[in-house]
């Protein structure tokens, strides 16, 4: 049939309308210009769908937290093929399914008037492909163009996803409010320009290759009536997908993914079903002929297990998985409250409606509309909803929780100051948001009115939806999908039962419901998994509540960017404090602390020891922590969730970006972690200055993830940035460890101490010469700043405008920690008489004036003969008094100013009861007072009075100044050769014997297998060959060994120069070293 077929344009017009059909022969002319000027509109709008096709298709991996699977953006969860499908927790090996295919149905009239039922899916299970005759194309979803990067730097040819900018298009297509191109080079994100989840993926697919049955659903298009390639058929279906995974506690067990079906096509869909297939292996592969399933229809949820507990490994602690309804597709349409929420037909397209002001207003007008009581039991007292306490409420916010801006003084109106709630602008970002980069250009910014992707309005609402559930659930064997009047059946509302058959797989589904054209209905599954029913359904209504408060999680700080340097026996972290300035978008700046983590597998599960009050594994148990000084320690007072179980704030012992983890074992492969988290929040938090925001809900702490990707065998594929993975070995023979080259050099008057400690011998750089120096305040010379720098190079090593010791000592700065004490203020240290026999004693202090100054430096009073020197006077009609003495800086060699005060008889000499003040910085009238000396004769003893050449000194503590510098050498990690010759016998095999396995050979957590074998050459010279014979002469292997002086070890994985395994015996190696020697050895390998 073509294109221009009558009958199809007819069908094509308005399904089922008569009226429509006779118009179009018989109308006046003018009707008809106005139907072909649609369709002209309707064709270009064909022409210019992106691409989309087999060609598009990606896989990616969610790991965001204990759920680890593959995807695919053509709708599947899981994978046919490649691991990991759906396993938890992560790291375990134990898988939970193959495939989970998102289904789409309708029912329809096709070309030919016939009522018939299409279903959109992409199974890939071979022999099940509802695939065309000529294999060309399969019947169901594609994933379109212009959501992932398809160039080189997406190196693991991912699907768009959060974490992972390397993945996203150059620029997004314009699916998003505001101005195109606003989000280009940002995340893409459902709630805005951001990323709400710890990790998220995004791609959008359609049905437009489903040319199974003669079903047209774009009218007037030349691509209508045309059959794959170039034809746009299918249901005219459009899904956005997203996929969610947080880190925190209440969710690390749950996968969320989000479908928006949209209607594209030209025509009304009246009848939809939406669901899912799923193949389970609950166990792992060729574990599924004891998996059992069932519904919970009150919690939406359908569920699996193992009938025995045991995976296919014969390891027992298999749990519970399952899918549960976060949200099924709403129908707006059939003026009935599906979710029974007192809210008619509530939808997430809806225009923002009137604004009604005043409380008593509000609820006139909700009493009028709403069941009230419904209402109430749903979602709490209309008094306590956000919008109605606000006094100001937009009718189509339909669950009342849009609430502009924070009225602090509650005048009814936006004061300067005032915090911006929800009138974020298009972006979904406010002013105190991280990211932010400054209000909506395109006005929508606290313009006091709701707009499309602002938080709890419209789309980004999760609970703004008249909901229907699940609708079906039916068991039957594994396999085929691709006979779609079967699936219909399978899917549509009533369909509960079905047999338990050996290989067991199910079939769920949520409808009916009518899809209008350029309408979207949504549809959030949680893929769960749980020990038990119990855990698995708290799980879900723990979700739940968090779903429908649109993801109200606290947001976890910013991950530190980690390094791990290996040693010997020990590994040095060291990280940075980009943590510290993370913004939550609730609780502001509410970092608290680091955890730090050691485990010996990739996902951390081995440390995962501390329980809740259910017995179920929650928290990681860290081998150090550090957290602010702020009087926030021990439990928290809110525990997490509902789970019983809280964090350890910490100790209050204070900041520090770097660990030595001591004690280890050479050759194993250690996974390290350096996790943020924050301080969480209570009733008291304000009050005790732990939160500059009052009045906020309390919650637990949330912390950062740690993400390490491995692949079957245990490689590393993906390293997150606050994490890292290394093998600590000992150095090689003759190794000199990188250090500090002869002693500290230091010029200048300063008293303080500087210690440097080198931390990670093997960063000191070679010949570097490095400088400290410091700013200060004005004459008084306080400490002010520091700056380390390497001098040859110019190389900034640490900067800081204001010194903080504690701040400087808590880092590694190449290599090095420096310990610089500096005093305070000057104060004096030691005085009394040097020269000279006089018992005179003289007490030291500063006046009580704005102008005194402890003065930092040492200081001589010479005595000698009368008119040695004149006291200063302020005035020029005042004579000074002429003295026996005379006052110099020893640290400056110049001489001093001083007032002369007498008590006694006054003659001009020093003697007890006198008092000398120290005068500096005199300009014209203006001047400061320095250290005076009040001199006393002995207690009870005739004074001796100083005589000329007598000298009193005095010696004060000095901060580091200006007139300070501390310079020092380095010489970096080297290998003595001839101490290297003669270590030669230190070089051996571990383990010997090898007796099956070595302790630290990687475990094979993702499949059977032996998995590693290895054994270590250790304290080998940097660079040598090592050659392995059978006690028969045969040349087994040939290793070459190359590496820097701080690693001595090479491994070989007993395979042969001819890739066989090695045979078990008595093994001779022979190791040659140029210009160092040779060493030959024996080693055994036991079966």
């Amino acid at each position: 049939m073509g294109g221009n077929s009558p009958t199809r344009w007819a069908h094509g017009l308005v399904p089922g309308s008569a009226s429509c059909i006779q118009g179009w022969y018989s109308g006046p002319s003018r009707w008809a210009l106005l139907i072909l000027l649609l369709f002209v509109a309707y064709d270009a709008r064909a022409q210019t769908r992106p691409e989309a096709g087999r060609d598009q298709r990606r896989t990616g991996i969610h790991d965001g937290n204990l759920v680890y699977t593959r995807y695919s953006n053509y709708g599947n969860l899981g994978s046919r093929y490649e691991p990991p499908k759906m396993e938890w927790p992560k790291g375990s090996g134990t898988w939970y399914g193959f495939e989970f295919i998102m289904m789409a149905g309708a029912e329809v009239q096709d070309a030919n008037g016939r009522l018939i039922r299409v279903v959109s899916e992409n199974y890939t299970n071979p022999g099940s492909f509802d695939i065309s005759p000529d294999g060309s194309h399969t019947y169901g979803w594609e994933p379109l163009a212009g959501y992932f990067n398809p160039g080189a730097a997406n190196v693991h040819n991912y699907p768009a996803m959060s974490h992972l900018a390397e993945t996203w298009p150059r620029a997004w297509p314009h699916d998003y409010p505001g101005p195109p191109g606003s989000r280009d080079g940002r995340w893409n994100g459902e709630f805005g320009s951001f990323v709400r989840a710890d990790q998220e993926s995004y791609y959008v697919m359609d049905d437009r290759n489903n040319d199974e049955f003669d079903y047209y659903p774009f009218i007037g298009s030349p691509q209508d009536s045309a059959d794959f390639p170039s034809g746009l058929r299918g249901l005219g279906l459009e899904v956005r997908v997203r996929g969610y995974q947080w880190v925190s506690v209440q969710a690390e067990d749950i996968l969320i993914v989000r479908y928006d079906i949209k209607n594209i096509s030209h025509k009304l869909l009246r009848r939809v079903v939406f669901g899912m297939y799923v193949d389970p292996a609950v166990g792992g592969q060729g574990d599924s002929v004891d998996d059992f399933a069932d519904f919970e229809q009150v919690d939406d949820i359908v569920y699996m297990w193992d009938r025995d507990g045991i995976d296919n490994r014969g390891r027992p602690g298999v749990g519970y998985f399952g899918f549960a309804f976060l949200e099924s597709p709403g129908d707006p349409l059939n003026e009935i409250d599906n979710d029974q929420d007192g809210i008619v037909d509530e939808r997430q397209d809806n225009p923002r409606g009137i604004m009604v002001a005043g409380q008593d207003e509000i609820e006139a007008y909700v009493d009028s509309r709403y069941d009230r009581n419904q209402f109430e039991s749903f979602y709490g007292a209309l008094s306590l909803r956000p919008a109605y306490e606000s006094g100001m409420w937009w009718t189509g916010d339909e669950d009342m929780d849009w609430v502009p801006y924070l009225d602090a003084n509650g005048n009814g109106l936006r004061d300067a100051g005032e915090l911006i709630l929800d009138d974020t602008g298009s972006d979904g970002l406010a002013p105190q948001a991280e990211g932010y980069l400054g209000p909506d250009t395109d006005g929508t910014e606290g313009n006091g009115i709701p707009d499309e992707g602002e938080p709890n309005f419209g789309k980004t609402d999760n609970d703004e939806s008249d909901q229907i559930g699940l609708t079906s659930f039916v068991l039957r064997p594994a396999g085929n999908v691709s006979d779609d009047a079967r699936t219909w059946r399978e899917m549509e509302p009533g369909s509960f039962g079905g047999s338990m058959p050996s290989n067991l797989a199910f079939i769920y589904g949520s409808g009916y419901f009518e899809l209008p054209r350029e309408e979207t209905r949504k549809f959030a599954i949680a893929n769960l998994f749980g020990r038990d029913f119990d855990d698995i359904l708290r799980n879900k209504r723990t979700m739940q509540r968090i779903y429908d408060a649109d993801y109200s999680f606290a947001r976890p700080p910013n991950k530190p960017t980690l390094t791990a340097v290996p040693g010997d026996r020990k590994v040095t972290l060291m990280w940075d404090n980009r943590a510290e300035f993370s913004r939550d978008p609730i609780y502001g700046r509410d970092f608290e602390g680091y955890l730090i983590y050691r485990s010996t597998d990739p996902s951390f599960n081995s440390i995962k020891t501390i329980s809740d009050a259910f017995g179920n594994p929650t928290l990681w148990k860290p081998i150090m922590q550090f957290d602010l000084k702020n009087g926030l320690s021990g439990p928290h007072p809110i525990q997490i969730g509902e789970s019983g179980a809280v964090y350890n704030t910490g100790s209050d012992t204070g900041l520090r970006y770097f660990f030595v983890d001591e004690g280890l074992d050479n050759g194993r492969t250690y996974y390290y972690a350096v996790a943020s988290y924050d301080r969480g929040y209570d009733t008291d938090f304000f009050a005790r200055g732990l939160s500059n925001k009052d009045k906020l809900t309390p919650i637990a702490p949330s912390e950062s993830s740690k993400i390490i990707q491995t692949d079957l065998i245990g490689n590393v594929t993906f390293v997150d940035r606050n994490t890292a993975v290394t093998i600590p070995n000992a150095p090689a023979i003759g190794y000199v460890a990188g250090n500090i080259e002869g002693e500290l050099e230091h010029v200048g008057p300063g008293t303080g101490r500087v210690d440097i400690e080198v931390v990670v011998p093997d960063s000191i750089r070679n010949n570097a010469q490095y400088s400290v120096t410091f700013t200060d305040t004005t004459r008084s010379l306080l400490t002010k700043g520091i700056r380390i720098e390497e001098e040859l190079s110019g190389r900034l090593v640490y900067e800081a405008a204001l010194f903080d010791s504690l701040d400087l000592v808590t880092q590694i700065r190449e290599g090095m920690r420096f310990k610089i004490y500096t005093p305070e203020a000057a104060a004096p240290t030691l005085y009394g008489w040097t020269q000279g026999t006089s018992n005179v004693r003289a007490s030291i202090d500063l006046v009580e004036s704005g102008r005194s100054v402890a003065l930092p430096e040492d200081i001589e009073i010479r005595i000698g003969q009368p008119g040695t020197d004149t006291s200063f006077v302020q005035f020029a009609f005042e004579q000074g008094i002429p003295v026996n003495f005379s006052v110099t800086s020893v640290t400056s060699g110049e001489p001093l100013e001083f007032l002369f005060e007498e008590t006694a008889q006054p003659d001009g000499q020093l003697s007890a009861g006198d008092i000398v003040t120290i005068v500096f910085d005199i300009s014209g009238l203006r001047f400061n007072l320095g250290w005076r000396f009040t001199f006393t004769g002995p207690p009870g003893e005739q004074a001796i009075m100083p005589e000329p050449g007598d000298v009193y000194a005095l010696q004060v503590s000095k901060p580091f100044s200006s007139l300070d510098r501390i310079i020092f050498k380095t010489k970096a990690s080297s290998i003595d050769e001839v101490l290297a010759q003669n270590s030669l016998d230190n070089i051996y095999v571990v383990p010997d014997p090898y007796v099956a396995s070595a302790s630290w050979e990687r475990p094979l957590f993702n499949q059977t297998g032996r998995g590693e074998r290895r054994i270590d050459f250790v304290n080998l010279p940097p660079k040598c060959t090592i050659r392995i014979f059978t006690t028969s002469g045969k040349l087994v292997q040939v290793l070459e060994h190359d590496s820097a002086p701080e690693d001595g070890t090479e491994s070989w994985d007993l395979v042969s120069k001819d890739g066989l395994t090695v045979a078990f015996g008595v093994y001779i190696f022979h190791v040659e070293a140029p210009g160092i020697g040779s060493k030959i050895g024996k080693f055994t390998l036991i079966k």
